[in-house]
């Protein structure tokens, strides 16, 4: 999400431009043309424009945030963070200069710190929808998913057709159990966004969770027309038609996940189930293999890799890989441990 959330900053970067701050006349002309430099898109020399106007007048708190918003557009984030905060220094209800003060601690993973100043941006008056956005995303991160959906409730208020907004409730109540809800708003996302795979990926796990196999794999494949080479998709369809026994079609989009991915653990260990379930062990237990080379925690490669080598009669190992897969917090491993004894 954090990738996602820099397509729609880019949107607000420049629409707040003023110079309505007490300044002197020649301070204030230098300030329009960096205005003028910033609406013709020339960033570099508004930036430099804004240089010689900070020079001139160091308290100019504004001069401060908007050279901190083109700071921002091109990742220089730590100097931008500098600029925001001499700009709220010199001018506390600067409240877009807290927004851009907590998406940068958001995008530094530092989810605590952005929710306290995006709150300020917002006691500030600075209620852009993209405040509360980035507020929802960092409730998300915290696992708040409760307080992430009121957020997400209050951006789509400010902008009903707000499809990232959409998205990311949908996978809020995902987490709260509210699958069909989470259903409607990947639909609504959908909607107004048709261009977003990793939305038509989302709706397909939650009508996967449903039991919708036929309405998943539509959306999965539609992930995948979107962009071809989206592995998460393939790995999700080619479970879907796992379940729905169609295990040839599965195997062939897990192995295109795997060609497009070659250490992804999870369509390895998928890939391994298909052979486990035609009763191909030793080709079920290469997988597994892999998987677990890739990802030594995945704790389901072990119990099936365990089950794999029961059916070959090789029970000592099989025991060892159940042991292994409880160590890792996998509690239906206790079940496959009785056979042990």
């Amino acid at each position: 999400m954090k990738n996602v959330i820099i397509l729609i900053i880019a949107s607000i970067l420049f629409i707040h431009v003023s110079s309505a701050q007490s300044v002197d006349k020649d301070t204030k002309e230098q300030f329009n043309k960096a205005v003028d430099f910033i609406n013709q898109n020339d960033h570099e020399k508004a930036i430099m424009t804004l240089d010689s106007v900070i020079q001139g007048d160091p308290y100019f708190g504004r001069a401060y945030l908007e050279r901190g918003k083109l700071l921002f557009q091109v990742d220089s984030t730590e100097e931008a963070l500098h600029d925001f905060t001499r700009a709220v220094f010199i001018n506390s209800d600067l409240g877009e200069a807290n927004f851009y003060m907590g998406y940068i601690h958001y995008k530094n993973n530092r989810p605590d710190t952005a929710i306290r100043y995006l709150t300020i941006a917002l006691e500030k008056n600075y209620s852009n929808p993209e405040v509360y956005y980035v507020r929802g995303l960092a409730n998300y991160d915290l696992k708040d998913y409760n307080n992430a959906i009121s957020n997400f409730n209050n951006a789509i208020d400010a902008d009903y057709d707000f499809a990232y907004a959409y998205n990311d409730r949908g996978s809020a109540k995902m987490h709260t159990d509210d699958i069909q809800g989470a259903i409607q708003d990947f639909k609504k996302a959908v909607s107004y966004n048709k261009k977003l795979p990793f939305v038509y990926n989302n709706l397909g796990n939650a009508q996967l969770q449903a039991s919708d196999y036929e309405s998943a794999i539509e959306s999965f494949s539609g992930a995948i027309d979107l962009d071809p080479n989206y592995y998460k998709a393939y790995i999700n369809r080619g479970r879907v038609k796992t379940i729905m026994e169609n295990y040839d079609e599965a195997t062939t989009d897990l192995k295109k996940a795997i060609q497009i991915h070659q250490d992804d653990a999870q369509a390895l260990n998928n890939l391994g189930i298909v052979y486990l379930k035609q009763m191909e062990f030793e080709k079920a237990i290469q997988q597994f293999d892999q998987a677990i080379e890739e990802n030594g925690s995945l704790a389901e490669a072990y119990l099936n890799r365990g089950m794999a080598r029961e059916n070959l009669g090789d029970l000592d190992k099989a025991c060892k890989d159940w042991k292994m897969a409880g160590e890792l917090g996998l509690d239906k491993a206790d079940k496959y441990l009785e056979d042990c004894k």
